[in-house]
């Protein structure tokens, strides 16, 4: 979550922050390691109570803001809302039966992650898989220890889990402040966040002017498996959404990403020749090798592509984003023209110059003290979810979907705000009490 922001704020503010997140990084994980010990002696310190209460009044603003909101806004809201009343009343119900339920969330889900991480690790083996398996064995190994009824009863479960939270956030928050200590003069945060082996060279100083000009947009399109299919898809949500939509006659519709700044940008990334995706292959094509790349082609423009094809479903604009650095990475990107499955195709292609774009533009927000605030908007948590489990495994479409309107209420926060709500309730009781 903090390379999101840290992308959004740009390089300059990153410059000068990153000292100060380095120390709070140590500060952090200190803080939580003292929370975890704590747990171990069954959370005799930790204000559980008091913190099942924040959870509880967290969860009722979140219900009343997706009240609200519409379309997925409402729903990361209800999600976050139901899943924190959950927790809150586990909590303030002060039976053991009720920590005896939060080891088992709580362990279940560090334990679906670790069994996650390990999968994608050993079947696509990404670069820095090694690091991914050992990360996810030892995300097993706690769901397990939350399991155990040791050494407190489960009466330290709560601050247990918090405590380990903030050891990982405080150390990814010191390996993170020293990364971006490599910044110097022409140097963009994308720069160093942007994966190794995505440029064929070594990438040119950040031209100067970074801003976006005025009256144009950036458009993001995204044909999803359904909505590219010729026909009727069988009925499977999760799978159509994100891997591939099969219709009645067996054929297989897997989507399109492509990203348009027009007038002379248009990135939209196919294999040359058409790749074999048959069940006996498929394993084997998901790993991210070199044998596994192939030629590939870019489409010359949205009009021409949606001519021999189709209109994309899905579309989502940017009015906000760095146009200079989009453009220099279609110029760097662009001078490779090879395709694979796994970690270079349309949509990991759309992802990576999506955040290019993207790159320092909140720089005049964050600049005024609003870096903070964007720690309390959803959408940046579930974008860091998403980029996380998309680098892991492979940009999809229906992922890159999710990631750019994730990022899009970031970059474009609607207005609504739990005081603009009971203003909106106030005024809908007068003008019911006047009529």
């Amino acid at each position: 979550m903090l390379q999101i922001a840290f992308l959004l704020a740009g390089a300059a503010f990153v410059r000068k922050a990153a000292p100060f997140f380095m120390v709070a990084g140590v500060l952090w994980g200190g803080l939580g390691l003292s929370i975890f010990i704590d747990g171990l002696q069954g959370g005799r310190h930790f204000p559980l109570h008091l913190f099942g209460i924040f959870l509880l009044l967290d969860s009722l603003v979140s219900l009343a803001l997706g009240s609200a909101t519409r379309d997925t806004q409402r729903g990361i809201f209800y999600f976050k809302g139901g899943l924190f009343l959950l927790i809150a009343i586990l909590i303030l119900s002060g039976r053991h039966d009720g920590t005896l339920a939060m080891a088992i969330v709580l362990g279940i889900a560090y334990f679906i992650i670790g069994l996650f991480s390990i999968a994608s690790a050993v079947v696509v083996r990404f670069a820095h898989w090694r690091r991914a398996l050992l990360a996810g064995i030892l995300q097993i190994i706690f769901a397990i220890f939350l399991f155990l009824p040791f050494p407190s009863e489960h009466d330290g479960t709560v601050s247990q889990f918090i405590g380990m939270v903030m050891i990982t956030g405080g150390s990814q928050s010191v390996l993170l402040s020293l990364r971006m200590r490599q910044i110097r003069h022409g140097r963009s945060v994308f720069d160093i966040l942007a994966p190794q082996g995505l440029f064929p060279r070594k990438r040119e100083a950040l031209p100067q002017a970074v801003e976006s000009p005025p009256g144009e947009q950036l458009t993001v399109h995204v044909w999803t498996p359904e909505g590219s299919a010729k026909q009727q898809t069988l009925p499977r949500p999760v799978i159509n959404r994100y891997i591939a939509a099969v219709d009645a006659n067996g054929v297989i519709s897997t989507g399109h990403a492509a990203l348009e700044f027009p007038p002379a940008l248009y990135i939209s990334l196919y294999p040359a020749a058409e790749i074999d995706r048959s069940p006996s292959e498929f394993f084997n094509l998901l790993k991210a090798v070199e044998a596994n790349t192939v030629a590939g082609k870019y489409q010359p423009n949205y009009p021409y592509e949606a001519g021999i094809w189709c209109e994309s479903d899905r579309k989502i604009h940017f009015s906000t984003f760095n146009a200079a650095s989009l453009t220099r990475f279609w110029t760097q990107y662009r001078q490779s023209e090879t395709y694979n499955l796994t970690w270079r195709n349309c949509s990991s292609s759309v992802a990576y110059a999506l955040e290019a774009a993207l790159d320092g533009a909140l720089k005049e927000r964050c600049s005024r003290g609003g870096f903070a605030r964007l720690f309390f908007i959803p959408e940046l948590w579930i974008a860091a979810q998403l980029r996380k489990r998309a680098t892991n495994m492979a940009w999809t479409p229906g992922l890159v979907l999710d990631y750019t309107r994730a990022l899009h209420a970031v970059v474009h926060p609607t207005d609504v705000s739990l005081m603009s709500l009971i203003k909106k309730k106030l005024f809908t009781a007068a003008d019911t009490g006047r009529q």
